[in-house]
């Protein structure tokens, strides 16, 4: 089948257009007719142009998809290039880690807390091994998107990182040893954001109290899981501020008043997504005080009073947690960042 001239003109701009943008393709498609009749004029000069020279210019021009990305407003975007992408990496790096020694901590404290009692046959040990790595891959998946997200919009609108890293006319002094912030500290501080959202949002069970029922112990869990996965976005959103800030640090490379107001201002944010949290209705479990009735009978009314009091006791706990972190980093930052 042999095609005239406009027949395969048209078809090349089509072919070139419909990869493009909607609003974009009327005013390519005519800029690109233009384009090749020019091309056509200056090689034909008075002759009338044949198939084979339509052919030679459409070459030069070359294949459909390489003159979209020509025309294309993204033609210079990707989803994470330069600069960001060796931060990118690092950030991935640390999360990854991060994210497998808090699931394996957590994991750990399950399966002892589970299985400590119970006798189970070998397959259904390797059933919870099997659990316990595919919660791991999930995890490792989660984070991986969720770091990617985070770069990729860094990238599409253009966010600078020379406010962390430095540019050339305010570079970062060096920091002596003491100063710094090394990759082992920010790991372990995002390892403890994932085991406590893994704890609290996975397996709050494991946060029980174990009494003696009819001559068999049984696990009354303090917190009730359907309370608590109810309000998720809360413990998201604490562990989000809380690997922000650990992450912020990392880039950081050292203590710094800079460092210090945004961990202030992660440890409240982080610190009111935990007040809201505890202050869920049905958050403790109805069956948690009979039980500790039961337990102590009437002795060590303390501990009975802080398990009771659980909400309230935490909240305090880590109300000194954050306060202590932002204290010993404000401490740093005053006497290192001159």
């Amino acid at each position: 089948y042999k095609m005239s001239v406009q027949e395969l003109k048209e078809r090349y701009v089509y072919a070139v257009s419909r990869l493009l943008p909607h609003k974009m393709r009327e005013d390519i498609s005519a800029e690109l007719d233009t384009l090749i009749e020019d091309m056509l004029e200056e090689r034909c000069q008075d002759r009338p142009a044949e198939e084979k020279d339509l052919r030679v210019v459409l070459a030069e021009l070359g294949s459909p998809s390489e003159m979209a990305n020509h025309y294309s407003p993204d033609k210079d975007k990707c989803l994470i290039g330069p600069p960001y992408f060796s931060a990118y990496k690092y950030v991935l790096r640390i999360v990854f880690l991060a994210v497998t020694g808090g699931m394996l901590l957590a994991g750990g404290i399950t399966m002892v807390m589970d299985n400590w009692q119970k006798t189970k046959i070998f397959y259904e040990y390797l059933a919870d091994l099997a659990g316990w790595m595919g919660s791991i891959i999930m995890g490792l998946v989660f984070a991986f998107g969720f770091v990617t997200l985070i770069f990729a919009f860094f990238q599409r609108k253009g966010i600078s990182l020379e406010d962390i890293n430095g540019s050339w006319e305010n570079l970062p002094p060096v920091p002596v040893k003491q100063e710094r912030i090394g990759k082992g500290e920010t790991i372990a501080g995002v390892c403890l954001s994932v085991a406590f959202l893994i704890v609290f949002l996975i397996v709050p069970q494991i946060l029980c109290v174990i009494v003696n029922q009819g001559g068999q112990k049984v696990s009354i869990p303090i917190l009730n899981a359907q309370t608590v996965r109810s309000v998720w976005f809360l413990l998201i959103g604490m562990v989000i501020f809380g690997v922000g800030r650990d992450l912020f640090g990392y880039f950081e490379g050292r203590y710094t008043r800079r460092l210090a107001v945004v961990t202030g201002i992660a440890d409240l944010l982080s610190f009111i997504c935990f007040f809201f949290f505890l202050n869920t209705p049905g958050l403790v479990n109805t069956d948690i005080i009979p039980a500790i009735d039961s337990l102590f009978q009437g002795k060590d009314m303390f501990i009975a009073k802080v398990i009771t009091g659980f909400p309230g006791v935490f909240l305090l706990v880590m109300a000194l947690i954050l306060v202590l972190d932002f204290g010993t980093n404000l401490y740093k930052a005053m006497k290192y960042d001159r």
